[in-house]
Protein backbone atom coordinates (compact mmCIF):
# COMPACT_ATOMS: atom_id res chain seq x y z
CA UNK A 1 0.00 0.00 0.00
CA UNK A 2 2.72 2.40 1.06
CA UNK A 3 4.57 1.31 -2.84
CA UNK A 4 1.30 2.84 -4.31
CA UNK A 5 0.71 5.74 -2.58
CA UNK A 6 4.10 6.76 -3.22
CA UNK A 7 3.07 5.81 -7.16
CA UNK A 8 0.34 7.58 -6.96
CA UNK A 9 1.89 10.82 -5.72
CA UNK A 10 4.53 10.31 -8.54
CA UNK A 11 1.71 10.42 -11.06
CA UNK A 12 0.23 13.35 -9.90
CA UNK A 13 2.84 15.30 -9.58
CA UNK A 14 4.02 14.10 -13.27
CA UNK A 15 0.47 15.63 -14.56
CA UNK A 16 0.88 19.19 -12.93
CA UNK A 17 4.43 19.51 -14.07
CA UNK A 18 2.76 18.54 -17.59
CA UNK A 19 -0.16 21.22 -17.36
CA UNK A 20 3.06 23.81 -15.54
CA UNK A 21 4.45 22.21 -18.96
CA UNK A 22 1.57 22.97 -21.30
CA UNK A 23 1.03 26.98 -19.83
CA UNK A 24 4.51 27.94 -20.40
CA UNK A 25 4.01 26.69 -24.19
CA UNK A 26 0.45 28.14 -24.22
CA UNK A 27 1.92 31.84 -23.15
CA UNK A 28 5.01 31.86 -25.32
CA UNK A 29 4.49 29.67 -28.88
CA UNK A 30 0.63 29.62 -28.76
CA UNK A 31 -0.67 32.97 -27.54
CA UNK A 32 -1.85 35.50 -30.14
CA UNK A 33 0.65 36.71 -32.88
CA UNK A 34 -0.29 40.74 -32.16
CA UNK A 35 0.47 40.33 -27.87
CA UNK A 36 3.51 39.71 -26.38
CA UNK A 37 3.36 39.48 -22.69
CA UNK A 38 6.77 39.65 -20.30
CA UNK A 39 6.81 38.86 -16.84
CA UNK A 40 8.59 42.07 -15.03
CA UNK A 41 11.84 40.55 -14.55
CA UNK A 42 12.10 39.82 -18.59
CA UNK A 43 12.12 43.48 -19.29
CA UNK A 44 15.54 43.28 -20.94
CA UNK A 45 13.71 40.93 -23.23
CA UNK A 46 10.75 43.19 -24.04
CA UNK A 47 13.04 45.99 -24.57
CA UNK A 48 15.09 43.83 -26.89
CA UNK A 49 11.82 43.07 -28.85
CA UNK A 50 10.66 46.40 -29.05
CA UNK A 51 14.25 47.56 -30.45
CA UNK A 52 13.75 45.05 -33.30
CA UNK A 53 10.27 45.95 -33.68
CA UNK A 54 10.01 49.78 -33.96
CA UNK A 55 12.88 50.43 -36.60
CA UNK A 56 10.80 47.58 -39.00
CA UNK A 57 7.75 49.87 -38.72
CA UNK A 58 5.30 48.22 -36.34
CA UNK A 59 3.28 49.73 -34.25
CA UNK A 60 3.57 48.99 -30.38
CA UNK A 61 1.48 49.99 -28.05
CA UNK A 62 2.19 48.77 -24.37
CA UNK A 63 0.86 48.16 -21.04
CA UNK A 64 2.30 47.88 -17.14
CA UNK A 65 0.90 46.52 -14.47
CA UNK A 66 3.33 47.28 -11.15
CA UNK A 67 3.92 49.31 -8.20
CA UNK A 68 4.89 52.74 -7.75
CA UNK A 69 5.56 54.13 -4.73
CA UNK A 70 4.81 50.65 -3.33
CA UNK A 71 1.25 51.29 -4.40
CA UNK A 72 -0.37 49.39 -7.61
CA UNK A 73 -0.08 50.96 -10.78
CA UNK A 74 -1.54 50.35 -14.31
CA UNK A 75 -0.53 51.94 -17.40
CA UNK A 76 -0.78 52.21 -21.07
CA UNK A 77 1.23 54.27 -23.51
CA UNK A 78 4.09 54.64 -26.29
CA UNK A 79 7.87 54.16 -25.55
CA UNK A 80 9.32 57.62 -25.56
CA UNK A 81 13.21 55.93 -25.45
CA UNK A 82 14.00 52.65 -24.13
CA UNK A 83 17.71 51.92 -22.47
CA UNK A 84 19.09 48.04 -21.47
CA UNK A 85 17.35 47.63 -18.49
CA UNK A 86 13.96 50.16 -18.46
CA UNK A 87 12.23 52.31 -20.71
CA UNK A 88 10.35 55.43 -20.54
CA UNK A 89 6.32 55.10 -21.28
CA UNK A 90 4.90 58.04 -22.29
CA UNK A 91 1.16 58.34 -21.44
CA UNK A 92 -1.25 61.71 -22.14
CA UNK A 93 1.41 63.76 -21.62
CA UNK A 94 3.23 62.34 -18.58
CA UNK A 95 6.32 60.53 -18.58
CA UNK A 96 6.98 57.34 -16.57
CA UNK A 97 10.41 55.37 -16.09
CA UNK A 98 9.55 51.56 -15.64
CA UNK A 99 12.56 48.88 -14.86
CA UNK A 100 11.86 45.73 -13.53
CA UNK A 101 10.40 44.23 -9.94
CA UNK A 102 13.77 44.85 -8.23
CA UNK A 103 14.41 48.12 -9.69
CA UNK A 104 14.49 51.72 -8.00
CA UNK A 105 12.85 53.42 -10.41
CA UNK A 106 9.34 55.27 -10.85
CA UNK A 107 7.86 51.56 -12.12
CA UNK A 108 8.95 48.92 -11.30
CA UNK A 109 6.48 46.15 -13.26
CA UNK A 110 4.87 43.33 -12.60
CA UNK A 111 3.76 42.06 -15.96
CA UNK A 112 4.60 43.79 -19.49
CA UNK A 113 2.18 43.36 -22.53
CA UNK A 114 2.86 44.66 -26.16
CA UNK A 115 0.21 44.89 -28.46
CA UNK A 116 1.41 45.00 -32.02
CA UNK A 117 0.31 45.50 -35.31
CA UNK A 118 0.18 45.53 -38.36
CA UNK A 119 0.71 41.15 -38.37
CA UNK A 120 3.02 41.65 -41.18
CA UNK A 121 4.92 45.01 -41.57
CA UNK A 122 5.78 45.67 -45.76
CA UNK A 123 8.56 48.11 -45.90
CA UNK A 124 9.29 49.73 -49.48
CA UNK A 125 11.35 51.27 -50.61
CA UNK A 126 11.45 54.58 -53.50
CA UNK A 127 14.26 56.36 -55.29
CA UNK A 128 15.22 60.06 -54.77
CA UNK A 129 13.44 62.76 -56.30
CA UNK A 130 13.63 66.53 -56.87
CA UNK A 131 10.47 68.21 -56.73
CA UNK A 132 9.09 71.71 -56.34
CA UNK A 133 6.55 70.46 -54.05
CA UNK A 134 6.68 67.40 -51.74
CA UNK A 135 3.87 65.22 -50.90
CA UNK A 136 4.07 61.85 -49.12
CA UNK A 137 2.99 59.13 -50.44
CA UNK A 138 -0.53 57.85 -49.76
CA UNK A 139 -1.62 54.56 -48.13
CA UNK A 140 1.52 53.81 -46.34
CA UNK A 141 1.56 54.16 -42.60
CA UNK A 142 4.80 55.38 -41.62
CA UNK A 143 7.89 56.38 -43.19
CA UNK A 144 11.45 57.28 -42.83
CA UNK A 145 14.38 58.59 -44.96
CA UNK A 146 16.46 62.48 -45.51
CA UNK A 147 14.67 65.57 -47.07
CA UNK A 148 16.40 68.26 -47.72
CA UNK A 149 14.87 71.55 -48.10
CA UNK A 150 16.48 74.50 -50.11
CA UNK A 151 14.73 77.49 -48.41
CA UNK A 152 13.10 76.33 -45.04
CA UNK A 153 11.17 78.19 -41.80
CA UNK A 154 9.70 76.55 -39.09
CA UNK A 155 6.91 78.24 -38.01
CA UNK A 156 6.29 77.81 -34.02
CA UNK A 157 3.67 74.77 -34.77
CA UNK A 158 6.53 72.72 -36.31
CA UNK A 159 8.95 73.49 -33.87
CA UNK A 160 6.97 71.93 -31.58
CA UNK A 161 6.04 69.15 -33.86
CA UNK A 162 9.30 68.45 -34.25
CA UNK A 163 9.58 68.13 -30.57
CA UNK A 164 6.67 65.97 -30.06
CA UNK A 165 8.11 63.54 -32.66
CA UNK A 166 11.89 63.69 -31.48
CA UNK A 167 11.33 63.04 -27.58
CA UNK A 168 15.24 62.57 -26.21
CA UNK A 169 15.47 62.04 -22.42
CA UNK A 170 19.12 60.99 -21.59
CA UNK A 171 20.30 60.99 -25.16
CA UNK A 172 21.37 57.33 -25.00
CA UNK A 173 19.05 56.47 -27.70
CA UNK A 174 19.34 58.69 -31.72
CA UNK A 175 16.80 60.59 -31.88
CA UNK A 176 13.80 60.13 -34.36
CA UNK A 177 14.79 63.03 -36.19
CA UNK A 178 17.97 64.86 -36.71
CA UNK A 179 18.01 68.58 -38.29
CA UNK A 180 20.76 70.02 -39.78
CA UNK A 181 20.84 73.31 -40.75
CA UNK A 182 22.61 74.64 -44.34
CA UNK A 183 22.10 78.35 -45.15
CA UNK A 184 18.73 78.74 -45.28
CA UNK A 185 18.14 75.16 -45.67
CA UNK A 186 17.74 72.15 -43.98
CA UNK A 187 18.13 68.62 -44.18
CA UNK A 188 15.54 66.22 -41.98
CA UNK A 189 17.21 63.27 -41.36
CA UNK A 190 14.32 60.92 -39.78
CA UNK A 191 16.30 57.91 -38.53
CA UNK A 192 13.60 56.15 -37.09
CA UNK A 193 9.89 55.62 -38.59
CA UNK A 194 7.11 57.88 -37.69
CA UNK A 195 3.97 58.24 -38.63
CA UNK A 196 3.00 59.85 -42.03
CA UNK A 197 -0.02 61.97 -40.51
CA UNK A 198 3.22 63.17 -37.96
CA UNK A 199 5.19 64.02 -40.90
CA UNK A 200 2.34 65.56 -43.00
CA UNK A 201 1.77 68.14 -40.14
CA UNK A 202 5.49 68.68 -39.53
CA UNK A 203 6.08 69.26 -43.35
CA UNK A 204 2.77 71.79 -43.34
CA UNK A 205 4.91 74.13 -40.95
CA UNK A 206 8.23 74.47 -43.15
CA UNK A 207 8.09 76.84 -46.16
CA UNK A 208 10.17 74.48 -48.01
CA UNK A 209 11.28 75.86 -51.52
CA UNK A 210 12.96 73.10 -54.01
CA UNK A 211 12.97 69.94 -52.27
CA UNK A 212 15.21 66.92 -52.90
CA UNK A 213 15.06 63.12 -50.93
CA UNK A 214 17.32 60.60 -50.73
CA UNK A 215 15.90 56.59 -50.90
CA UNK A 216 12.72 57.18 -48.86
CA UNK A 217 10.99 54.09 -46.91
CA UNK A 218 7.61 53.58 -46.94
CA UNK A 219 5.71 51.12 -44.27
CA UNK A 220 2.24 49.38 -44.66
CA UNK A 221 0.96 46.39 -43.45
CA UNK A 222 -0.67 42.90 -44.48
CA UNK A 223 -2.50 39.90 -42.59
CA UNK A 224 -0.50 36.67 -44.38
CA UNK A 225 2.25 36.18 -46.59
CA UNK A 226 -0.02 35.64 -49.21
CA UNK A 227 -1.30 39.21 -48.99
CA UNK A 228 2.54 40.86 -47.99
CA UNK A 229 3.27 39.42 -51.75
CA UNK A 230 0.70 41.04 -53.28
CA UNK A 231 1.55 44.14 -52.10
CA UNK A 232 5.18 44.18 -52.88
CA UNK A 233 3.62 43.33 -56.28
CA UNK A 234 1.85 45.90 -56.56
CA UNK A 235 4.28 48.49 -55.03
CA UNK A 236 6.95 46.87 -57.34
CA UNK A 237 4.56 48.29 -60.26
CA UNK A 238 4.59 51.66 -58.74
CA UNK A 239 7.86 52.50 -58.62
CA UNK A 240 9.09 50.76 -55.61
CA UNK A 241 13.14 49.67 -56.13
CA UNK A 242 12.48 47.28 -53.27
CA UNK A 243 10.01 45.47 -51.05
CA UNK A 244 10.93 43.93 -48.21
CA UNK A 245 8.22 42.36 -45.17
CA UNK A 246 9.01 41.38 -41.90
CA UNK A 247 6.94 39.26 -39.26
CA UNK A 248 6.42 39.94 -35.48
CA UNK A 249 8.74 37.31 -34.79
Amino acid sequence: MHLMRISKSHRIAAVILVIAAFLVVENTLLRPSDVFRYPGVQIYDAIRDYKTLDPRGFDVLVRVEGKSGGSPVALEGKVAEASTGWFILSQGGMDRIVEGPMGSKDVLADLIVFEVAPRISVEAVFPPQETERFSLREGFRKVKGSIALDDASLSPTAVQELRNLNQEFYSLTPGRIEIVTIGSGLIMDIKVPIGTEELGRLLSGIAPGKVRTGYMYYYTGAEDEKQAEEIRSRLEGDGAVLVNYYKQR
